[in-house]
């Protein structure tokens, strides 16, 4: 019988552990790296660079300014403010945590940050993330209600920050796993030595022709988009829709619940607000999400096309981080009126201090 007769009639057994050949460190030394290191244009690097600087100083300045417009005027501290202000301070860890080293690592084409932020990256984009979607959500679902039963006493701001410490908690449980699975590897070869951070899910025979699969890492993508993404995506789109169907009701000519108060009117200037920030996070991130589940799913090769629409499409989902600033100055004038005495009031006190 020849050898590879002998290959084709073995069998595996599902669900047991597949366990990789590990080829001898010592070997690779005496041999040169089989694929050079990709040397991506000055051009390629400067663009990259320059987008990444403008996304970071607009995602750092513009979120900091929307947490000093909140902490320093009374009158911002709404309910609704409150969990703006959550959503700000996820926005800022993406630019301090995230942004940064995904260009390093685009750039070099390496890892060069160690292990520690190759497990706390993962952790930080995913949490940051989730605690953005169930903050969104909650945001939808009080503004349902606002618009609901607008002469019912809403949720305080005591009520908003217990709910904004149950949606971190939630968001930390969910990127917890990246701390255990990620892992930075490296490969000394005789010319050169690779590092990488990867995930090291464990494999599985999937059925007795020993294809294998890995069911953690399945389940837990599969929990971490759909259930974490989507599901509250299309409950957020469902409450905006259920939101402008009364809008419009209220508005018609006749209606017993038409009003233009001052505060009907700054109810759905908030909530159109709301509404545009809402899309712009579902525009920026829906395509790094779709992407991941299918590489999850169907494992695509990693041709330099598909690899260019990766990045780009990371790089999107963290300029949300970046555009949310610019919308509530945009859309609220109470964050414009916000800005302003903010500034207004740090100049008085540095006035004072100098004349002092």
């Amino acid at each position: 019988m020849r050898p590879s007769d002998r290959m084709e009639n073995i069998t595996c057994i599902p669900g047991t552990p597949f366990n990789a050949v590990v080829i001898n460190a010592t070997i690779l030394k005496m041999i040169n790296a089989p694929v050079a290191p990709l040397d991506y244009p000055a051009w390629d690097i400067a663009l990259k660079v320059l987008f990444y600087i403008v996304a970071m100083l607009t995602d750092i300045i513009g979120n900091s300014i929307v947490l000093l417009i909140i902490a320093l005027n009374k009158k911002m501290r709404t309910t609704t403010n409150v969990l703006i202000l959550n959503l700000a301070v996820s926005d800022l860890m993406v630019a301090s945590f995230c942004m940064w080293v995904h260009l390093g690592n685009k750039v070099t084409d390496n890892w060069p940050f160690g292990s520690f932020m190759c497990k706390f990256n993962a952790f930080t984009q995913v949490m940051s993330l989730t605690a953005s979607v169930l903050t969104l959500t909650v945001i939808s679902v009080e503004r349902l209600i606002a618009v609901a039963y607008p002469f019912r006493q809403h949720w305080s701001p005591t009520v908003s920050a217990i709910i904004v410490v149950c949606t971190w908690i939630a968001a930390i449980a969910t990127a917890s796993p990246h701390l255990f699975v990620r892992k930075q590897y490296e490969i000394r070869w005789k010319d050169r030595t690779d590092t990488y951070c990867a995930e090291s899910w464990r494999y599985y025979y999937k059925d007795t022709a020993c294809n294998r699969w890995q069911p953690g890492k399945f389940v837990y993508y599969l929990v971490e988009g759909i259930v974490m993404y989507f599901v509250p995506v299309t409950i957020m789109i469902v409450a905006y829709a259920v939101i402008a169907i009364k809008l419009l009701i209220r508005g018609t000519p006749g209606s017993h619940a038409n009003s233009s108060s001052n505060q009907e009117r700054s109810k759905k200037k908030v909530t159109k607000m709301l509404a545009v920030v809402l899309v712009a996070f579902i525009s920026c991130w829906t395509p790094q999400q779709i992407l991941l589940l299918y590489e999850v799913f169907y494992n695509p090769v990693q041709t330099d096309v598909y690899t260019a629409i990766r990045y780009a499409a990371l790089f999107v989902a963290y300029c949300n981080s970046a555009l949310n600033p610019i919308l509530y100055g945009g859309f609220n004038e109470n964050f414009r009126k916000g800005f302003h005495e903010a500034f207004t009031c740090i100049l008085i006190q540095k006035r004072n201090r100098i004349g002092a």
